[in-house]
């Protein structure tokens, strides 16, 4: 490659009468091109944000956020830059001493314009974050994006016309068509809002009326087992090897609050002792790292746990469990359910368009690998477990905890509010002799 002349320069426009001055508001970088005494002075097409910029090197900083597409960016650059020299030098060649028209206009020369439609950059982003994004998430920010491209099909939008008229029918779209509920919706929403912010942090809109409309979460009913419910289940004979198999896979995940994925990925060799200087007695953990956040955690084994582990401790290779397809447990584990007697009627409430339907069933009928993460975490909050260690034992952050123990009927609530809050007896009325 030839060595490109230093003669051209880039900054990000500054200006001291604006009245936005935040360092990662992006703004225009422009080129400035020095020359035989004259400057030429031209904008890039590129906007970056002040602090993602090295003024000394003219370029984007090599970021610990790869979507921030600096290398992309960077390489534009060069190349407009040496595209500038090539024209100033060559015009030189053929006798020609050139001034700002003549190389604006040989700038303008086979230049493609290619500016990409608010669907295919958010393909470009799809792609990027394919490579710092667990595939489990990574799949459901292609689901939303596929929805919206079927929506979309025979339009070619641009930023600007993402606005709360066509997000409103964005979302009957998914309501009617997709027999999608309203928390569904939401979170399709949540990832539109995020790529559109993505968008504007990289200079590609300055669009803000879309944050004008959305699909607000609605705060649904628990479904979860009692902890007695647990011990009927634990206590259930089952009939088959696969009841057996089915059934040890599903326990675990209630007496862990491990996701199915790091439970049936689980290996004996994670499994470890734990001991407290202070304290006699030996425990075990699960020390694991979680598929869908990456992140380390250690899980206390209750007995029973360790019980189903051992159960299985000759089976071939390392994993700790058996290893049964999750779609298989939540077919099986409803008949399980059902012989064992789990038959409390419970209420589903599912929002439509801001209306609510409430259906009943017996607990055994909504059975499945999810209702066992949630059967620890709203058993422990109702044993009055403080909500940090619940959540450092689930991989939850403290505020998805929340509710569950905001829905849980916990044993202090009662007891406090029926006790302390109870009305005086009435007096006895006296009687007055006739």
């Amino acid at each position: 490659m030839r060595e490109i002349k230093r003669y051209v320069r880039f900054y990000v426009e500054q200006r001291a009468t604006w009245q936005d001055q935040s360092p990662r508001t992006p703004r225009n970088v422009v080129m400035y091109f020095n020359y035989d005494g004259k400057r030429l002075v031209s904008t890039t097409g590129i906007k970056v944000a002040p602090i993602d910029w090295d003024d000394k090197k003219q370029r984007v900083k090599k970021l610990d956020v790869p979507i921030k597409r600096e290398q992309e960016v960077n390489e534009y650059l060069d190349r407009l830059e040496q595209k500038v020299n090539d024209i100033y030098y060559g015009a030189l060649a053929k006798g020609i001493y050139p001034d700002n028209n003549y190389i604006l206009k040989e700038m303008k020369k086979d230049r493609k314009v290619e500016k990409l439609t608010m669907l295919e950059e958010w393909k470009k982003y799809l792609d990027i974050r394919k490579h710092n994004t667990p595939k489990p998430t990574h799949d459901a920010l292609r689901h939303s994006y596929e929805h919206f491209e079927r929506f979309a099909k025979g339009m070619r939008l641009n930023f600007d016309d993402i606005e709360p008229g066509l997000l409103a029918k964005y979302a009957d779209y998914l309501q009617t068509e997709k027999n999608h509920v309203d928390n569904t919706i939401h979170k399709h929403f949540k990832r539109l809002r995020n790529f559109m912010a993505y968008a504007k942090d990289n200079g590609l809109h300055n669009n803000e009326r879309y944050k004008k409309f959305n699909i607000p979460e609605r705060e649904g009913r628990i479904i979860f087992l009692e902890w007695q419910e647990v011990k009927t289940l634990i206590d259930y004979q089952p009939e088959t090897e696969n009841e057996r198999r089915v059934l040890d896979a599903f326990i675990f995940g209630c007496l862990t609050a491990m996701r199915y994925g790091d439970c049936h990925d689980l290996r004996r060799s994670e499994i470890s002792p734990v001991n407290f200087e202070d304290i006699d007695e030996q425990f075990y953990s699960a020390n694991f790292r979680q598929q869908k956040t990456r992140k380390l955690n250690i899980v206390p084994l209750l007995p029973e746990a360790r019980a189903i582990i051992e159960r299985h401790k000759n089976e071939p290779g390392d994993f700790a469990l058996p290893r049964v397809r999750d779609s298989e447990i939540n077919e099986a584990i409803k008949e399980i359910g059902r012989k064992a007697g789990i038959t409390q009627q419970v209420a589903v409430d599912t929002f439509r368009g801001g209306e609510v339907e409430t259906t009943y069933y017996e607990k055994w009928q909504l059975l499945s690998t999810k209702v066992g993460r949630k059967t620890f975490i709203s058993c422990a909050a109702s044993k009055g477990i403080p909500v940090h260690i619940c959540a450092a034992v689930a991989g939850h952050s403290i505020k998805v905890c929340l509710k569950f123990y905001a829905g849980v009927a916990d044993k202090e609530r009662f007891v406090r509010v029926l006790k302390d809050m109870k009305l005086p007896a009435a007096k006895p009325k006296k009687t007055v002799a006739k």
